[in-house]
């Protein structure tokens, strides 16, 4: 092999960086099929434990900034508001109050509650003061957002 003791400084040096490129190059792929095997697995903010059984679709969208027919994922118990910390579904507007509204799964039917909201929550335009069913596609309108519910 190579006598260590007869190269030249020069020498060594080279091999040195040419071992660094090595290293980044391999640190490089990994880092690359670590981003490919998140982006296939869905990311870390992705819930795959919870089933989704229903989704809302942005019909107008208020002060948003969300485009029209987004959609959202429901769970068995999805609240909205303006609150990211305690909603599962959140829109900044400021007509929501920060927990707005919740729909509850319960049996096969969907039950949608104000939750003391501000501005109201209001279900094919009647004001809902109790717990009320909601079937697909119905209008729900909470304070100038308003979505529909699908299964």
């Amino acid at each position: 092999m190579f006598d260590l003791a007869n190269l030249s400084l020069d020498v060594l040096i080279l091999l040195l960086r040419i071992a660094l490129v090595a290293l980044l190059y391999l640190f490089l792929v990994q880092v690359v099929q670590f981003i490919a095997r998140d982006l296939q697995s869905g990311g870390p903010g992705t819930v795959r434990s919870v089933a989704t059984i229903g989704r809302l679709i942005l019909t107008h969208p208020g002060q948003t900034g969300l485009s029209t027919g987004r959609e959202f994922t429901l769970t068995a118990q999805t609240v909205i508001g303006r609150s990211a910390e305690r909603c599962d579904v959140v829109f900044n507007d400021t007509s929501l109050s920060l927990q707005h509204a919740r729909l509850a799964l319960r049996g096969d039917t969907w039950m949608l509650e104000d939750l003391q909201s501000t501005n109201g929550t209001f279900l094919n335009d009647i004001e809902v003061r109790d717990v009320v069913p909601v079937t697909a596609g119905d209008s729900i309108r909470l304070g100038r957002i308003e979505v529909r519910l699908e299964r």
